[in-house]
């Protein structure tokens, strides 16, 4: 009988997906947001650290990667990086550290401080700081958006150059029904859900498609964005572990 383990990845990763969206279905869009989204202190957030956290020693420990040991190091080292840069946006330090060393331009909760820089069209820029309108605009200070491109740069810069360079065996893996390869294609759909949710948001506000309560508080709308990128990034700290964990098995019977 064939082997069909790798059917069970994308299974859980739909589970995962239909019980967020259930989630929020059946919760009051006011009370949910802080139950995924509180600046790192969140009980979805909290509970996503560990995870995150595991998968460092469970990279060095139990090495995903085969081949020779430069090979292995760097690939190890780059996971490691994505892995710390995670766990840095989880806990929104990369806002905060900007908002430590700018505090002229972004306020403390992140944002940019209103009414200090403007769009070419003449209304004012808001929003976080990390987005190509801050990089574009001639009044941001050169150390900020310095520092921008190196948060880009370190996380998803050596994500995209892992990714491509694993990119042939990960699809020979997919078309040789591996789990591995399966359970890490379900790793980039998290990656993937988790900013369509985290920029939906931004794009369509100017047009008014979340929609906007009367007295000020959350929308339906947006609480299903966050649900989905808080909860999109959990799912995505247990299919990277779950990943290592299967690579470093089938390593150790060779």
């Amino acid at each position: 009988m064939k082997d069909k383990t790798f059917l069970l990845p994308p299974a859980v990763f739909m589970a995962g997906l239909a019980a967020l969206v259930s989630i929020w279905l059946f919760s009051d869009s006011a009370a949910i947001i802080p139950v995924f989204d509180n600046h790192g202190r969140s009980p979805v957030e909290l509970a996503t650290l560990p995870l995150f956290a595991l998968a460092v020693p469970l990279a060095l420990f139990r090495t995903p990667f085969e081949g020779p040991s430069a090979r292995r190091a760097i690939l190890t080292a780059a996971l490691v990086t994505v892995t710390a840069m995670a766990i840095v946006k989880e806990l929104d330090l990369h806002n905060a550290a900007l908002a430590w060393l700018y505090p002229d331009c972004v306020g403390a909760d992140g944002s940019l401080v209103p009414g200090k820089f403007f769009k070419p069209n003449g209304s004012a820029l808001t929003g976080t700081p990390f987005k190509m309108r801050v990089l574009t605009n001639g009044a941001v200070p050169f150390g900020m958006k310095a520092a921008i491109c190196f948060y880009f740069a370190a996380f998803f810069g050596v994500f995209a150059a892992g990714f491509a360079y694993l990119f042939p065996t990960w699809l020979k893996g997919v078309f040789a029904l591996d789990a591995r390869a399966w359970c890490f294609g379900c790793f980039g759909a998290c990656g993937l859900l988790v900013q369509i949710a985290d920029r939906l948001p931004s794009w369509f506000s100017h047009q008014g498609a979340l929609g906007n309560a009367a007295d000020g508080s959350a929308t339906p709308a947006q609480a299903l964005c966050t649900v989905l990128e808080e909860g999109g990034e959990a799912m995505l700290a247990f299919f990277a572990l779950w990943t290592i964990y299967l690579a470093g098995k089938q390593l150790k019977r060779k």
